[in-house]
């Protein structure tokens, strides 16, 4: 976690909240690291991802937007399997930490 953070609280309705966390805990998240993952987006793309809120159009040329950005990126790649390899890491990190913790 970043060393300069600040606590957030919110009110939300008792069974969406266990509704949402039994759903979460089933990917290996947290409601905190889903309320984080959201804020982050909307902080890096200057408002809420697509889905939530645009319609299919705009979506769309969002869409193709960011695979054209993808396409350009002269970055090292990364193969499908790796990232997925690499994601699959850092869930069964997290399942282990609460486990432990």
């Amino acid at each position: 976690m970043p060393a300069n953070t600040t606590m957030l609280h919110i009110r939300i309705d008792e069974e969406v909240k266990t509704r949402a966390a039994a759903a979460l805990e089933g990917v290996g998240l947290t409601l905190s690291d889903a309320v984080r993952i959201l804020l982050t987006r909307v902080a890096k793309e200057g408002g809420l991802p697509p889905g939530l809120t645009v319609t299919e159009e705009t979506h769309d040329q969002w869409f193709r937007r960011k695979v054209q950005e993808a396409l350009d990126d002269p970055g090292p790649l990364m193969s499908h399997e790796d990232a997925m390899r690499e994601m699959r890491a850092l869930i069964d990190a997290k399942r282990k930490a609460r486990l432990d913790g």
